[in-house]
C-alpha cells in the first residue's frame, strides 16, 4: 500500500544572541557545554587556538584508555628518556635543541625514579591529580612504545574526531611553540573522556595511595583541582577534571559538574589569576543549572487542522491531533525540529475518529524525538463514479471463473473509458 509522506515544514529554531546565557568572565576563552547533548551553552573566543598547559593531560589519558584501558593492573617500566628535564630557559634559547616532550624543571611531577615499576593504573592517578608531567610521558612510552610514535597516533586520533585546531607536541602540555587547541575542542575532548569510567573515578579522587614499588615507599598523591576538594572555591556540584598552568598558557581548567537536571563542562583558557579561573567557573556552573526550561506548543489540537486532498473525493480529507505537541528545553539549547507528516492509505468512507496520519519530530541529527496519531475531523465520502468503480471491483474479485474476471474487467475499463470521455464533453 502507498504511504504519502510530507516533510511539510522544516522550524529551525535557531540560538540568538538573545537566548545564549549571558555572563561575565574574565578568561580569554571559555566554552559552558551541555555534557550530554554537546550544546553550547555559552562561548567567548571559542575558537581561537591557545596553549592549554596541563589539560593537555585529559586528552593523554583519553587515547590511553582507549587503547589500553583494559590493562590497568599491568607493570610498567619508567625510562630515563621519560623522565630527562631541562631548564625553561634552555627550551626557550635552544628551541628544537631537545624534543618537545622533554620535561622542565620546576613542572608539576608524580616523582618518578628510573628503572621504578609502577602499575599503569598509579601513572594515570599521578597523571590526573598531580598533574605529573613524567606520568605523561611514561604513559606514552606504555601506550606506544616511544614518545614520539605516542604524539603521531595522538594527532592522528584528534583528527580522526574532527578536531582541526588541536595540534599537540607532547602529551604534558608543558609549552611548545606548536601545542595549541582551543576552548570548543577542549570541551568536546573532555565530553569524550568522561564517557570513559574509570577516567570520571580517577578525576573526582581527592587522594591516591601510590603502591610501594621497587624504587619508592607508598606515596600519597594530592588532587590540584581546588573545585572538588574542602577549600576556599569549593563547589559541590563538581565532579572533575583537571587544571593546567604556564607562563605561556596563563591559568587553564576544564571542569565538570552536574544537577540532578543537567552535567554541564566549562573550558577555561588564558586567565591570568589561579583565582580568575574558578570563579569564572562557578559563575558558568550557576548560570547554567539556574537557566529556566522553556515550553513551546508547536501544534495545538485546538487550531492545527491537517488536510490532504485526494482525486476519489471532491473534498479535502482533514485530521487532527488528540494531544498538543509540546517542546520542553533550556533557553540556551534551543533546537532543531524536523516535523514530517505521514498520511495512511485513505478508506472511504473516512469516518470521524479515524486514525489517518502520524506527525513525528525529528531532531537535527534526524533521530527520532516524538510521535503523534492524527486523526479524522468528519465523515468523508468517495465520489460517485469511484463508489460504483470500487463495488464492480469488489463484485469482481469474488468471482472465480478467470474468464468471466477477463471480460467483466474489460468491461469496466470500457465504462470508466466512456465515463471520461462524456466528463469531458460535457
Amino acid at each position: 500500500m502507498m504511504r504519502f509522506v510530507f516533510l511539510f515544514i522544516v522550524m529551525i529554531v535557531s540560538r540568538s544572541a538573545n537566548t545564549a546565557l549571558q555572563v561575565d568572565i574574565s578568561a580569554k576563552a571559555a566554552v559552558l557545554m551541555n555534557a550530554e547533548t554537546g550544546a553550547v551553552l555559552y562561548e567567548k573566543n571559542a575558537y581561537l587556538p591557545l596553549y592549554p598547559a596541563s589539560i593537555t593531560k585529559i586528552i593523554t589519558a583519553l587515547y590511553a584508555l582507549e587503547k589500553r584501558g583494559d590493562q590497568l593492573e599491568q607493570m610498567v617500566k619508567i625510562s630515563q628518556e621519560a623522565l630527562k628535564s631541562v631548564s625553561p630557559q634552555a627550551r626557550r634559547d635552544r628551541l628544537g635543541a631537545h624534543p618537545p616532550y622533554r620535561l622542565e624543571f620546576g613542572a608539576s611531577l608524580m616523582g618518578l625514579k628510573a628503572e621504578e615499576q609502577v602499575s599503569a593504573e598509579a601513572l594515570f592517578y599521578g597523571l590526573m591529580l598531580s598533574s605529573g608531567a613524567d606520568a605523561a610521558n611514561a604513559l606514552a612510552e606504555w601506550v606506544s612504545g616511544n614518545i614520539p610514535r605516542f604524539m603521531e597516533e595522538l594527532n592522528g586520533y584528534v583528527r580522526s574526531l574532527g578536531y582541526k585546531q588541536t595540534t599537540l607536541t607532547t602529551p604534558h602540555g608543558l609549552t611548545h611553540a606548536s601545542h595549541k587547541t582551543t576552548a570548543y575542542d577542549m570541551c568536546l575532548l573532555t565530553k569524550k573522556a568522561l564517557e570513559q569510567p574509570f577516567f570520571c573515578k580517577i578525576v573526582k579522587t581527592i587522594t591516591y595511595l601510590k603502591p610501594a614499588s621497587n624504587k619508592q615507599p607508598p606515596v600519597e598523591l594530592l588532587q590540584h583541582n581546588s573545585l572538588i576538594k574542602p577549600g576556599k572555591f569549593y563547589y559541590p556540584k563538581a565532579i572533575g577534571v583537571k587544571t593546567g598552568y604556564t607562563a605561556s598558557s596563563g591559568y587553564t581548567i576544564a571542569a565538570a559538574a552536574e544537577d540532578q537536571n543537567r552535567k554541564l563542562i566549562v573550558v577555561l583558557m588564558g586567565c591570568d589569576k589561579l583565582e580568575q579561573r574558578y570563579r569564572d567557573a562557578i559563575a558558568l556552573f550557576e548560570a547554567g543549572f539556574n537557566e529556566p526550561r522553556i515550553q513551546r506548543t508547536l501544534f495545538s489540537k485546538n487550531f492545527d487542522v491537517f488536510s490532504i486532498i485526494q482525486k476519489k473525493s471532491k473534498n479535502p480529507i482533514k485530521a487532527i491531533l488528540n494531544e498538543d505537541v509540546v517542546i520542553d528545553y533550556y533557553a540556551s539549547e534551543e533546537p532543531l525540529i524536523k516535523p514530517e507528516l505521514e498520511w495512511e492509505p485513505i478508506v472511504f468512507p473516512v469516518q470521524p475518529g479515524q486514525r489517518l496520519a502520524t506527525l513525528s519530530l525529528y531532531d537535527q541529527n534526524s533521530q527520532i524525538l516524538a510521535v503523534y496519531p492524527l486523526y479524522a475531523v468528519e465523515k468523508v465520502h468517495s465520489t460517485f463514479y469511484y463508489q460504483v468503480l470500487d463495488k464492480c471491483l469488489s463484485w469482481i474479485i469474488s468471482l472465480k471463473q478467470p474468464m468471466s474476471l477477463l471480460m467483466l474487467g474489460l468491461g469496466i475499463a470500457v465504462l470508466s473509458f466512456s465515463f471520461v470521455w462524456v466528463s469531458k464533453r460535457v
